[in-house]
């Protein structure tokens, strides 16, 4: 490196930084411009294997990540120039760190001498996303000795730190900050084999992007497991098997889970295998993602949102065992139904960095990968000894119970069956979205009132599905960005289902779309306004809910659309908005498909099904006590 200094130092720095990621199979980064990056961006752009993606905004970029971590589980890098540029990444931090995301933040910054003395676009940014990161580092200047060092305190051992970090598991996000002096660039562009937007390099080989194997103990400020009792070792299925084995009425229930297509099957089989009712979330995995061979005829159910509202429902379906897997439902009535069932046994595994039991029920906190946990028990067959008498009472109270959840479950269905052609019914289009999709897609889905109505509405079935969405902190910023991103990680093709709100307030991540090889469908469910309200209490308080709460816009999206070069249609019915999507998924590129609604008809019509469930599951309760 001798006689390089300047701008020639700053890219060798950043290209070694970029070279250490490679290793651990970076090969995405999402670029948002700036000066101070500079050094950052020609890196990317002159290495082989690198993809980078110009994001005009900074939260946009974020997302993208977030989505692109969720489908290819590995993570994107992004890369931001210095000041408030970095501040706008903490919403797509929080939502990697709550889901255990990978993802890789490269935050260039002026040079620490800079900092607290009035220095143009200079904040503190060491530190800035706090424990919202498993590992943070403020590199230093760029220098010459340091790009020859491999000790334990380098800069590209440092690195190696946070890329492992990032990995997981459970994976999560983690902020490496570098700071420049001037010249940010070196003199020439002349060899630098720099390529622009789309123009990729040739890939490097498997050894190249092969992860660095180090076998070293955690350093001092490095991330570890938040604390939290739980169950170890091999006490972990020993414990959950004998609980279930002595159980007359267990229930599995799989909330919204990082890895569906892990989890997802995994409790398919066990459910199959054990015959345990399993109340499965849209983003467990294994409502729609499982195929027949995985699923047999495992009781995997969809209608507790409608059922579990009936309190003689809920007293009579009360289990004496609930294993849990996945963050809380998204259903209320099911959260609100296991923190009624208090005679019951509750058992948590989970091996992520968050403690899933907000509302503290669980008797067994079980650190251990769910899918490992379930395929051991789904592969014991349960035997608890004692005499043959005991144990064939215990098959048949068990077949019992599993039977009343399927009539159950059938009863709600039928009730609900004649409300999917209700034009007024958000939960409806939400059907119909699934019923388009074909084997292999991806549905994103934004929280708020889509994910509960394709909860409440969405029948499971072997349709092989991924469905995907930012649960982690449940926001509604980033639904489009995340969606994009979803494509970028490998999932296609991708339909969004988001209402008006979440994507007015993310109509900057539609940027991304330009790139005609991200085949992404957005379903709009536009009911000017935010609907979830409807159904709160609040709806009674005007004049202060109108404006306040339900926020009517007035905005027409076909002009947002067309700004984007998007193509727009509208939908007026279920199956017309079924027929328009299962089209679309079909072409190259995103478009926007827009349904237009009413929130006080939606409420209405949510109460009239809720109404004909109740009947449909008294009249079974009214039988089985004849």
């Amino acid at each position: 490196m001798s006689g390089v200094t300047g701008g020639e130092l700053n890219l060798a720095w950043a290209q070694a930084i970029f070279s250490t990621l490679a290793e651990y199979g970076v090969e995405e980064v999402e670029i948002a411009p700036g000066s101070r990056s500079a050094p950052l961006v020609l890196a990317a752009r002159s290495l082989p294997g690198m993809r980078a993606r110009v994001h005009m905004d900074e939260r946009s970029a974020g997302y993208f990540a977030v989505g692109y971590g969720r489908t290819h589980l590995g993570p994107a890098a992004v890369v931001t120039t210095s000041g408030t540029a970095v501040g706008n990444l903490l919403p797509a931090v929080i939502e990697a760190d709550q889901s255990d995301l990978p993802l890789i933040l490269v935050t260039a910054d002026r040079p620490p001498e800079m900092r607290g003395a009035d220095a143009n676009q200079t904040i503190l940014q060491p530190g800035i996303f706090g424990d919202r990161v498993r590992f943070e580092a403020d590199l230093p200047l760029p220098s010459q000795g340091e790009l020859k060092s491999t000790g334990p305190r380098s800069m590209t051992h440092t690195v190696r730190r946070a890329a492992r970090q990032a990995l997981g598991p459970p994976g999560g996000p983690v902020h490496l900050n570098v700071p420049f002096d001037k010249p940010l660039q070196p003199g020439s562009p002349e060899g630098l084999g720099l390529r622009g937007p789309g123009e990729e390099g040739p890939r490097p080989s498997e050894s190249e992007l092969a992860r660095v194997a180090e076998a070293e103990e955690a350093e001092p400020g490095s991330w570890r497991p938040r604390p939290g009792g739980r169950v170890r070792g091999s006490d972990r299925d020993t414990l959950v098997g004998r609980r279930l084995a002595a159980a007359r009425r267990p229930l599995l229930v799989a909330g919204p889970v990082c890895d569906p297509g892990l989890d997802g099957p995994a409790v398919a089989r066990f459910a199959a295998h054990r015959n345990v009712p399993t109340l499965a979330d849209p983003l467990s995995g294994a409502r729609f993602t499982v195929g027949a061979d995985e699923a047999g005829d495992a009781p995997i159910l969809g209608a507790y949102d409608h059922f579990l509202r009936v309190p003689e429902v809920v007293e009579r379906l009360a289990p004496d065992l609930v294993v849990r897997i996945g963050r809380t439902p998204t259903s209320r009535a099911l959260e609100a139904a296991l923190a009624s069932w208090g005679r019951a046994t509750q058992i948590v595994i989970d091996d992520g960095t968050h403690r899933k039991d907000h509302q503290g029920l669980a008797d067994h906190y079980v650190r251990a990968p769910a899918s490992r946990v379930l395929d051991r028990l789904a592969r014991d067959d349960g035997d608890v000894g004692g005499d043959d008498s005991a144990a064939a009472g215990l098959s048949t109270a068990r077949l019992r119970w599993t039977r009343r959840w399927t009539e159950m479950e059938a009863a709600a269905w039928d009730a609900v069956q004649p409300s999917t052609a209700d034009a007024d019914n958000e939960g409806a289009y939400a059907a119909a979205t699934v019923r388009a999709l074909p084997a292999g897609a991806t549905l994103f889905v934004s929280s708020s009132m889509p994910v509960r109505d394709v909860d409440a509405y969405g029948r499971p079935g072997p349709h092989g599905l991924q469905i995907l969405g930012n649960r982690g902190a449940s926001g509604i910023d980033g639904v489009v960005s995340s969606a994009l991103g979803c494509a970028a990680g490998g999932a296609g093709p991708v339909v969004a289902l988001l209402g008006d709100l979440a994507f007015y307030h993310d109509m900057n991540g539609l940027l991304a779309a330009r790139d005609r090889d991200l085949n992404v469908v957005f379903v709009l469910v536009d009911n000017d306004g935010g609907g979830i309200f409807h159904m709160l209490p609040i709806r009674d308080f005007e004049p202060v809910f109108t404006p306040y709460f339900a926020t009517p816009h007035g905005l027409d999206f076909r002009h947002a659309a067309r700004m984007y070069g998007l193509p727009f249609t509208d939908a007026a019915s279920p199956p017309e908005l079924e027929e328009a999507v299962a089209a679309a998924v079909g072409r190259r590129g995103a478009e926007v498909i827009r349904v237009r609604t009413d929130r006080e008809r939606n409420r209405l019509s949510h109460r009239r099904v809720q109404a004909a469930v109740a009947r449909n599951v008294n009249e079974l309760l009214d039988r089985e006590t004849q």
